[in-house]
Protein backbone atom coordinates (compact mmCIF):
# COMPACT_ATOMS: atom_id res chain seq x y z
CA UNK A 1 0.00 0.00 0.00
CA UNK A 2 1.37 3.10 -0.75
CA UNK A 3 -0.32 6.85 -0.47
CA UNK A 4 0.90 9.42 -2.45
CA UNK A 5 0.06 13.18 -2.64
CA UNK A 6 0.27 16.03 -5.36
CA UNK A 7 -0.76 19.35 -5.22
CA UNK A 8 -1.34 21.09 -8.77
CA UNK A 9 -0.16 24.68 -9.29
CA UNK A 10 -3.78 25.70 -9.02
CA UNK A 11 -3.96 24.37 -5.77
CA UNK A 12 -6.52 21.44 -6.71
CA UNK A 13 -4.75 18.50 -4.10
CA UNK A 14 -4.55 15.00 -5.69
CA UNK A 15 -4.35 12.03 -3.29
CA UNK A 16 -4.28 8.42 -3.38
CA UNK A 17 -3.76 4.96 -1.93
CA UNK A 18 -2.56 2.25 -4.27
CA UNK A 19 -3.77 -1.53 -3.35
CA UNK A 20 -2.30 -3.42 -6.45
CA UNK A 21 -4.07 -6.67 -4.79
CA UNK A 22 -7.69 -4.93 -5.62
CA UNK A 23 -9.24 -4.78 -9.42
CA UNK A 24 -11.32 -2.18 -8.77
CA UNK A 25 -10.81 1.35 -7.63
CA UNK A 26 -12.67 4.05 -5.82
CA UNK A 27 -12.25 7.72 -6.81
CA UNK A 28 -13.72 11.08 -5.46
CA UNK A 29 -14.14 14.61 -6.31
CA UNK A 30 -14.64 16.60 -3.14
CA UNK A 31 -15.83 20.07 -2.39
CA UNK A 32 -15.43 21.71 0.59
CA UNK A 33 -18.45 23.23 1.10
CA UNK A 34 -21.99 21.63 3.07
CA UNK A 35 -24.93 22.57 4.41
CA UNK A 36 -23.19 24.79 7.11
CA UNK A 37 -22.01 27.02 5.00
CA UNK A 38 -24.93 28.52 2.99
CA UNK A 39 -26.87 31.06 4.21
CA UNK A 40 -30.36 30.58 5.84
CA UNK A 41 -32.84 31.57 3.03
CA UNK A 42 -30.72 29.44 0.96
CA UNK A 43 -30.70 25.81 3.16
CA UNK A 44 -30.56 23.30 0.80
CA UNK A 45 -28.70 24.82 -1.84
CA UNK A 46 -25.57 22.26 -1.85
CA UNK A 47 -27.62 19.08 -2.42
CA UNK A 48 -29.99 21.04 -4.79
CA UNK A 49 -26.66 21.72 -6.93
CA UNK A 50 -25.28 17.95 -6.12
CA UNK A 51 -28.76 16.83 -7.92
CA UNK A 52 -28.54 19.17 -10.99
CA UNK A 53 -24.97 17.78 -12.37
CA UNK A 54 -26.24 15.00 -12.96
CA UNK A 55 -29.41 16.21 -15.33
CA UNK A 56 -26.91 16.73 -17.81
CA UNK A 57 -24.14 18.66 -20.01
CA UNK A 58 -22.94 20.09 -22.81
CA UNK A 59 -21.75 16.76 -23.86
CA UNK A 60 -23.69 14.41 -22.34
CA UNK A 61 -27.45 14.12 -21.75
CA UNK A 62 -28.52 12.42 -17.94
CA UNK A 63 -29.02 8.86 -19.36
CA UNK A 64 -25.49 9.39 -20.71
CA UNK A 65 -23.93 10.12 -17.15
CA UNK A 66 -26.34 7.51 -15.75
CA UNK A 67 -25.03 4.69 -18.87
CA UNK A 68 -21.21 5.95 -18.74
CA UNK A 69 -19.79 3.90 -15.90
CA UNK A 70 -22.97 1.33 -15.55
CA UNK A 71 -22.00 0.11 -18.76
CA UNK A 72 -18.79 -0.40 -17.39
CA UNK A 73 -20.00 -2.26 -14.66
CA UNK A 74 -19.38 0.90 -12.58
CA UNK A 75 -21.46 3.08 -9.87
CA UNK A 76 -21.48 6.48 -10.01
CA UNK A 77 -23.25 8.42 -6.96
CA UNK A 78 -22.94 11.75 -4.91
CA UNK A 79 -23.70 12.80 -1.26
CA UNK A 80 -24.09 16.21 0.23
CA UNK A 81 -22.68 16.63 3.97
CA UNK A 82 -22.58 19.30 6.42
CA UNK A 83 -19.24 20.20 5.31
CA UNK A 84 -18.28 18.71 2.32
CA UNK A 85 -19.93 17.40 -0.94
CA UNK A 86 -18.54 14.00 -2.73
CA UNK A 87 -18.93 12.81 -5.72
CA UNK A 88 -17.75 9.29 -6.23
CA UNK A 89 -17.68 6.11 -8.90
CA UNK A 90 -16.19 2.38 -8.13
CA UNK A 91 -15.46 0.54 -10.88
CA UNK A 92 -12.35 -1.83 -12.60
CA UNK A 93 -9.13 -0.04 -12.71
CA UNK A 94 -8.38 -0.50 -16.29
CA UNK A 95 -11.98 2.26 -16.42
CA UNK A 96 -10.12 4.56 -14.10
CA UNK A 97 -10.01 7.16 -17.28
CA UNK A 98 -13.91 7.19 -18.18
CA UNK A 99 -14.74 7.66 -14.62
CA UNK A 100 -12.34 10.61 -14.47
CA UNK A 101 -14.18 12.32 -17.51
CA UNK A 102 -17.34 11.61 -16.41
CA UNK A 103 -17.29 13.07 -12.68
CA UNK A 104 -15.07 16.05 -14.22
CA UNK A 105 -17.54 16.76 -16.93
CA UNK A 106 -20.74 16.87 -14.81
CA UNK A 107 -18.65 19.04 -12.23
CA UNK A 108 -17.26 21.72 -15.27
CA UNK A 109 -19.68 21.59 -17.74
CA UNK A 110 -23.16 20.90 -16.05
CA UNK A 111 -25.83 22.87 -17.76
CA UNK A 112 -28.17 23.73 -15.23
CA UNK A 113 -31.29 24.56 -17.35
CA UNK A 114 -34.29 26.35 -15.96
CA UNK A 115 -35.95 23.37 -17.38
CA UNK A 116 -34.24 21.04 -15.24
CA UNK A 117 -33.82 23.17 -12.09
CA UNK A 118 -37.77 23.58 -11.71
CA UNK A 119 -38.32 19.66 -12.60
CA UNK A 120 -35.43 18.38 -10.21
CA UNK A 121 -37.02 20.98 -7.33
CA UNK A 122 -39.97 18.80 -7.09
CA UNK A 123 -38.19 15.74 -6.98
CA UNK A 124 -35.75 17.36 -4.24
CA UNK A 125 -38.83 18.54 -2.18
CA UNK A 126 -40.49 14.76 -2.40
CA UNK A 127 -37.14 13.79 -0.81
CA UNK A 128 -37.87 15.81 1.70
CA UNK A 129 -40.52 14.70 2.30
CA UNK A 130 -40.23 10.94 2.05
CA UNK A 131 -37.81 11.53 4.98
CA UNK A 132 -40.25 13.55 7.14
CA UNK A 133 -42.70 10.54 6.69
CA UNK A 134 -39.86 7.93 7.92
CA UNK A 135 -39.63 8.99 11.53
CA UNK A 136 -36.45 6.96 12.32
CA UNK A 137 -34.68 9.05 9.85
CA UNK A 138 -36.08 12.64 10.07
CA UNK A 139 -35.39 11.95 13.98
CA UNK A 140 -31.52 12.30 13.07
CA UNK A 141 -32.44 15.76 11.62
CA UNK A 142 -34.35 16.96 14.67
CA UNK A 143 -31.67 15.51 17.16
CA UNK A 144 -29.09 17.46 15.32
CA UNK A 145 -31.32 20.59 15.66
CA UNK A 146 -31.87 20.03 19.16
CA UNK A 147 -27.78 20.02 19.73
CA UNK A 148 -27.03 23.49 17.80
CA UNK A 149 -30.45 25.26 17.78
CA UNK A 150 -30.27 27.99 15.36
CA UNK A 151 -27.17 26.92 14.13
CA UNK A 152 -26.21 26.09 10.24
CA UNK A 153 -24.72 23.18 11.12
CA UNK A 154 -27.62 21.96 13.09
CA UNK A 155 -29.88 22.90 9.98
CA UNK A 156 -31.36 20.04 7.63
CA UNK A 157 -28.72 19.35 5.10
CA UNK A 158 -31.31 18.90 2.63
CA UNK A 159 -33.04 22.53 3.98
CA UNK A 160 -37.02 22.66 3.91
CA UNK A 161 -39.80 22.41 1.23
CA UNK A 162 -40.17 26.48 1.83
CA UNK A 163 -36.14 27.30 1.03
CA UNK A 164 -36.00 24.46 -1.74
CA UNK A 165 -39.20 26.39 -3.84
CA UNK A 166 -37.15 29.49 -3.40
CA UNK A 167 -33.61 28.70 -4.59
CA UNK A 168 -33.14 30.00 -8.43
CA UNK A 169 -31.32 28.92 -10.70
CA UNK A 170 -29.27 31.65 -10.95
CA UNK A 171 -28.26 31.25 -7.36
CA UNK A 172 -27.35 27.61 -8.22
CA UNK A 173 -25.13 28.58 -10.67
CA UNK A 174 -23.32 31.30 -8.27
CA UNK A 175 -23.21 28.61 -6.09
CA UNK A 176 -21.29 26.61 -8.50
CA UNK A 177 -19.30 29.12 -9.48
CA UNK A 178 -18.06 30.27 -5.75
CA UNK A 179 -17.42 27.23 -4.93
CA UNK A 180 -16.07 24.67 -7.13
CA UNK A 181 -12.54 25.84 -6.87
CA UNK A 182 -9.43 24.51 -7.64
CA UNK A 183 -7.97 24.83 -4.16
CA UNK A 184 -11.29 23.95 -2.91
CA UNK A 185 -11.21 20.59 -4.50
CA UNK A 186 -9.81 17.17 -3.69
CA UNK A 187 -9.34 14.43 -5.98
CA UNK A 188 -8.90 11.33 -3.67
CA UNK A 189 -8.82 7.76 -5.27
CA UNK A 190 -8.34 4.25 -3.56
CA UNK A 191 -7.17 1.01 -4.89
CA UNK A 192 -5.72 -0.61 -8.63
CA UNK A 193 -4.51 3.49 -9.03
CA UNK A 194 -1.56 5.06 -10.00
CA UNK A 195 -0.47 7.82 -8.72
CA UNK A 196 1.09 9.46 -12.15
CA UNK A 197 -1.88 8.30 -14.17
CA UNK A 198 -4.26 9.90 -11.95
CA UNK A 199 -2.56 13.59 -11.93
CA UNK A 200 -2.39 13.21 -15.05
CA UNK A 201 -6.31 12.20 -15.75
CA UNK A 202 -6.54 15.18 -13.21
CA UNK A 203 -4.89 17.80 -15.08
CA UNK A 204 -6.70 16.82 -18.52
CA UNK A 205 -10.15 16.77 -16.82
CA UNK A 206 -10.41 18.27 -14.01
CA UNK A 207 -10.24 22.36 -15.85
CA UNK A 208 -12.08 24.39 -12.59
CA UNK A 209 -11.57 27.79 -12.77
CA UNK A 210 -11.58 30.61 -9.91
CA UNK A 211 -9.94 30.87 -7.14
CA UNK A 212 -10.69 29.59 -3.69
CA UNK A 213 -14.15 31.19 -2.37
CA UNK A 214 -15.00 28.61 0.44
CA UNK A 215 -17.82 29.32 2.92
CA UNK A 216 -16.26 30.96 6.24
CA UNK A 217 -17.53 28.79 9.24
CA UNK A 218 -20.24 30.89 11.62
CA UNK A 219 -19.13 31.70 14.87
CA UNK A 220 -18.25 28.39 16.66
CA UNK A 221 -21.40 25.94 17.21
CA UNK A 222 -20.44 25.74 20.91
CA UNK A 223 -22.07 29.26 21.06
CA UNK A 224 -25.10 27.63 20.24
CA UNK A 225 -27.91 26.98 22.47
CA UNK A 226 -29.66 23.10 23.18
CA UNK A 227 -32.81 21.90 23.37
CA UNK A 228 -34.84 18.82 24.38
CA UNK A 229 -37.91 18.12 22.28
CA UNK A 230 -40.82 15.86 21.83
CA UNK A 231 -42.94 15.54 18.54
CA UNK A 232 -46.30 13.70 18.79
CA UNK A 233 -47.39 11.42 16.33
CA UNK A 234 -49.68 8.75 15.92
CA UNK A 235 -47.37 6.23 15.95
CA UNK A 236 -46.76 2.31 17.22
CA UNK A 237 -43.50 2.87 18.29
CA UNK A 238 -41.64 5.81 19.57
CA UNK A 239 -38.48 7.11 18.26
CA UNK A 240 -35.48 8.34 20.31
CA UNK A 241 -32.11 9.86 20.24
CA UNK A 242 -29.97 10.68 23.25
CA UNK A 243 -26.67 12.16 23.01
CA UNK A 244 -24.55 15.15 23.17
CA UNK A 245 -22.01 17.39 21.48
CA UNK A 246 -18.69 15.46 21.05
CA UNK A 247 -15.32 16.73 19.87
CA UNK A 248 -13.68 17.80 16.71
CA UNK A 249 -11.67 15.30 14.19
CA UNK A 250 -8.20 17.04 15.65
CA UNK A 251 -8.95 16.21 19.29
CA UNK A 252 -6.73 13.14 20.32
CA UNK A 253 -9.48 12.00 22.69
CA UNK A 254 -11.52 10.84 19.03
CA UNK A 255 -9.70 7.46 19.92
CA UNK A 256 -11.46 7.19 23.15
CA UNK A 257 -14.88 8.25 21.66
CA UNK A 258 -14.36 5.40 18.93
CA UNK A 259 -13.57 3.03 21.85
CA UNK A 260 -16.76 4.02 23.70
CA UNK A 261 -18.86 3.86 21.04
CA UNK A 262 -18.30 0.33 20.44
CA UNK A 263 -18.62 -0.62 24.49
CA UNK A 264 -22.27 1.50 24.80
CA UNK A 265 -23.66 0.72 21.27
CA UNK A 266 -21.33 -1.12 18.70
CA UNK A 267 -23.36 -4.39 18.05
CA UNK A 268 -24.72 -7.13 19.81
CA UNK A 269 -22.26 -7.46 22.48
CA UNK A 270 -22.63 -3.64 23.55
CA UNK A 271 -24.41 -3.10 26.92
CA UNK A 272 -27.34 -1.09 25.09
CA UNK A 273 -27.90 -3.56 23.49
CA UNK A 274 -27.64 -6.12 26.08
CA UNK A 275 -29.22 -4.37 28.96
CA UNK A 276 -32.40 -2.98 26.40
CA UNK A 277 -32.91 -5.44 23.95
CA UNK A 278 -31.59 -8.99 25.64
CA UNK A 279 -31.94 -8.65 29.08
CA UNK A 280 -35.34 -5.95 29.33
CA UNK A 281 -37.02 -6.40 25.84
CA UNK A 282 -37.59 -2.90 25.70
CA UNK A 283 -36.27 -2.37 22.00
CA UNK A 284 -35.61 -4.37 18.70
CA UNK A 285 -33.14 -1.64 17.83
CA UNK A 286 -30.99 -0.25 19.50
CA UNK A 287 -27.57 1.67 18.86
CA UNK A 288 -25.07 4.30 19.02
CA UNK A 289 -23.34 6.54 16.73
CA UNK A 290 -21.08 9.78 16.23
CA UNK A 291 -19.84 11.98 13.71
CA UNK A 292 -16.79 14.15 13.69
CA UNK A 293 -16.64 17.99 12.48
CA UNK A 294 -13.58 21.08 11.86
CA UNK A 295 -14.79 22.21 15.24
CA UNK A 296 -17.43 19.81 17.00
CA UNK A 297 -18.88 16.51 17.14
CA UNK A 298 -21.66 14.33 17.97
CA UNK A 299 -22.48 11.51 19.66
CA UNK A 300 -25.36 9.71 20.46
CA UNK A 301 -27.72 6.47 20.77
CA UNK A 302 -30.85 5.60 18.71
CA UNK A 303 -33.96 3.29 19.90
CA UNK A 304 -37.18 2.29 18.98
CA UNK A 305 -39.53 1.27 21.68
CA UNK A 306 -43.30 1.32 22.77
CA UNK A 307 -44.24 4.34 23.56
CA UNK A 308 -45.44 3.50 27.04
CA UNK A 309 -41.83 2.42 27.53
CA UNK A 310 -40.04 5.57 26.61
CA UNK A 311 -39.20 6.67 30.35
CA UNK A 312 -37.98 3.35 31.18
CA UNK A 313 -35.71 2.55 28.10
CA UNK A 314 -34.59 6.73 28.32
CA UNK A 315 -33.90 5.85 32.10
CA UNK A 316 -31.71 2.65 31.11
CA UNK A 317 -29.50 4.43 28.81
CA UNK A 318 -28.92 7.30 31.22
CA UNK A 319 -27.90 4.17 33.49
CA UNK A 320 -25.34 3.27 31.19
CA UNK A 321 -24.38 6.59 30.71
CA UNK A 322 -23.36 6.81 34.56
CA UNK A 323 -21.86 3.44 34.85
CA UNK A 324 -18.75 4.59 32.26
CA UNK A 325 -18.65 8.15 34.18
CA UNK A 326 -18.62 6.55 37.52
CA UNK A 327 -16.57 3.01 37.58
CA UNK A 328 -13.47 2.25 35.19
CA UNK A 329 -14.16 -0.37 32.56
CA UNK A 330 -12.31 -3.52 33.08
CA UNK A 331 -8.88 -4.82 31.60
CA UNK A 332 -10.67 -7.50 29.70
CA UNK A 333 -13.37 -5.88 28.83
CA UNK A 334 -11.37 -3.07 27.50
CA UNK A 335 -9.17 -5.53 25.58
CA UNK A 336 -12.02 -6.78 23.80
CA UNK A 337 -13.80 -3.66 23.04
CA UNK A 338 -10.56 -2.35 21.59
CA UNK A 339 -9.84 -5.34 19.37
CA UNK A 340 -13.22 -5.00 18.50
CA UNK A 341 -13.08 -1.21 17.48
CA UNK A 342 -9.70 -2.41 15.20
CA UNK A 343 -11.53 -5.31 13.75
CA UNK A 344 -13.91 -3.23 12.37
CA UNK A 345 -11.82 -0.79 11.60
CA UNK A 346 -9.04 -3.25 9.37
CA UNK A 347 -12.75 -4.81 7.44
CA UNK A 348 -13.45 -1.51 6.48
CA UNK A 349 -10.47 -0.94 5.24
CA UNK A 350 -11.15 -4.14 2.28
CA UNK A 351 -13.69 -1.38 0.88
CA UNK A 352 -12.29 0.42 -1.54
CA UNK A 353 -14.70 3.27 -1.27
CA UNK A 354 -14.28 3.52 2.60
CA UNK A 355 -10.40 3.79 2.19
CA UNK A 356 -11.08 6.63 -0.62
CA UNK A 357 -13.45 8.41 2.29
CA UNK A 358 -10.75 8.12 4.59
CA UNK A 359 -7.99 9.50 2.58
CA UNK A 360 -10.00 12.26 1.56
CA UNK A 361 -11.89 13.08 5.07
CA UNK A 362 -7.99 13.21 6.55
CA UNK A 363 -6.97 15.29 4.22
CA UNK A 364 -10.05 17.68 4.83
CA UNK A 365 -9.67 17.53 8.28
CA UNK A 366 -5.77 17.53 9.15
CA UNK A 367 -4.22 17.97 5.63
CA UNK A 368 -2.24 14.74 6.29
CA UNK A 369 -2.45 10.76 5.75
CA UNK A 370 -2.61 8.72 9.12
CA UNK A 371 -0.62 5.18 8.48
CA UNK A 372 -3.64 2.43 9.74
CA UNK A 373 -0.62 1.43 12.01
CA UNK A 374 -0.42 4.36 14.08
CA UNK A 375 -4.34 4.49 14.07
CA UNK A 376 -4.39 0.75 15.38
CA UNK A 377 -1.46 1.94 17.67
CA UNK A 378 -3.58 5.17 18.86
CA UNK A 379 -6.66 2.71 19.72
CA UNK A 380 -3.97 0.52 21.95
CA UNK A 381 -3.03 3.52 23.67
CA UNK A 382 -6.87 4.20 24.95
CA UNK A 383 -7.17 3.41 29.00
CA UNK A 384 -10.14 2.71 31.23
CA UNK A 385 -9.28 6.38 32.37
CA UNK A 386 -9.66 8.21 29.04
CA UNK A 387 -12.95 6.54 28.65
CA UNK A 388 -13.93 7.61 32.00
CA UNK A 389 -12.75 11.12 31.63
CA UNK A 390 -14.03 11.21 28.04
CA UNK A 391 -17.71 10.35 29.57
CA UNK A 392 -17.81 13.03 32.65
CA UNK A 393 -16.99 15.57 30.21
CA UNK A 394 -19.45 14.97 27.74
CA UNK A 395 -22.59 13.03 29.69
CA UNK A 396 -24.00 15.94 32.15
CA UNK A 397 -27.55 17.08 32.33
CA UNK A 398 -27.11 19.95 30.76
CA UNK A 399 -24.73 18.55 27.78
CA UNK A 400 -27.16 15.52 27.02
CA UNK A 401 -29.70 16.55 24.72
CA UNK A 402 -32.91 14.23 24.03
CA UNK A 403 -35.11 14.53 20.47
CA UNK A 404 -38.53 12.13 20.47
CA UNK A 405 -40.65 11.45 17.57
CA UNK A 406 -43.97 9.34 18.32
CA UNK A 407 -47.48 8.86 20.64
CA UNK A 408 -46.34 10.18 23.99
CA UNK A 409 -46.85 13.21 26.40
CA UNK A 410 -43.66 15.93 26.61
CA UNK A 411 -43.59 15.20 30.18
CA UNK A 412 -42.37 12.36 29.21
CA UNK A 413 -38.92 14.31 29.47
CA UNK A 414 -39.69 15.37 32.80
CA UNK A 415 -40.77 12.08 34.09
CA UNK A 416 -37.07 11.16 33.12
CA UNK A 417 -34.57 10.57 35.79
CA UNK A 418 -32.13 13.05 35.18
CA UNK A 419 -30.70 12.79 38.03
CA UNK A 420 -28.61 9.73 37.20
CA UNK A 421 -26.41 11.83 34.70
CA UNK A 422 -24.95 14.19 37.83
Amino acid sequence: MAYKKTVLKNGLRVISESVPAFRSVSVGLWVEIGSRHEAEQQAGISHFLEHMVFKGTRTRSARAIAVALESLGGTLNAFTAREQTCYYARMLGEHLPEAMDVLADILVNPKVSSADVDQERKVICEEIRDVEDAPSDFLHDLFCENLWLGHPIGRPIMGSVRTVNKITRKELVSHLRAHYTPENIIVAAAGNVDQDHLVRLVKKHCRFAGKNSAGELQQPPSNAPMRNCVQQRDLNQAHVCIGARAIPFLDKRRYALLVLNNLLGGGMSSRLFQTLREKRGLVYAIYSFHDFFKDTGIFGVYFGTDPHQTVQASDLVFEEFKKVKRRLVSSHLLHDVKNQTKGNFILGLESTSNRMHRLARQEMFSGAYIPVHRTMAAVDRVSARDILDFANEVFTPEGVSVAMIGAMGKRTLRNMDWGKLK
